[in-house]
């Protein structure tokens, strides 16, 4: 919550210029008014807490340019966008975002399917599009009936990338039947 208070402030933002201010302040004004909700359930008595969470979920609401609402209103949204920013934070990514194959979590991997020849061993990327990732460096079945284990076919100009063949590194080699 500290980085994120001093990643709001105005004219400290020069010294974080990768940080998206925007979503850092509504960050902090949803953790502070949480903050403040939980202080006010905890201790029922006290107005003046209660009051503060209300004026919290106020000022998220003047944030995200929506009318004010009345204090029980304000701490529900206050609520509601937590949980709306906390669905946004779930991995429904089908790998990790440190994932090795450089999927980013995506489950996808942008690749150069086909080159064209130029002469001399000098290749020059054509196509590119997403292929779907094996989680790591993709090995290649050595008995695969399209490249013959290389990975690449060659044909009039052209290298393109073998798909048929690929196999993740924890997947065990199944020969392939001609």
């Amino acid at each position: 919550m500290l980085d994120t208070y001093a990643w709001t402030q105005p004219g400290l933002t020069s010294r974080f210029p990768v940080v998206d201010v925007a979503s850092e302040q509504r960050r902090h004004l949803i953790t502070r008014g949480l903050l403040l909700d939980w202080a006010a359930t905890a201790a029922p008595a006290d107005h003046a807490a209660a009051a503060a969470a209300a004026t919290a979920g106020r000022a998220l609401r003047a944030f995200d340019r929506q009318a004010p609402l009345t204090d029980l209103h304000a701490r529900a949204y206050l609520l509601d966008a937590f949980r709306d920013f906390d669905d946004q934070d779930e991995d429904d990514d089908p790998h990790p975002h440190d994932c090795a194959g450089r999927c980013a979590g995506t489950g996808e991997v942008p690749t150069v399917l086909t080159w064209e020849h130029h002469g001399d061993d000098c290749y020059t990327a054509v196509h590119q599009e997403p292929i779907p990732c094996v989680g790591g460096p993709a090995a290649h079945a050595p008995d695969c009936s399209t490249c013959g284990g290389h990975g690449v076919t060659y044909a009039a100009g052209y290298r393109e990338l073998c798909l048929d063949g690929r196999i993740a590194d924890d997947d065990p080699v199944v020969p392939q039947e001609a």
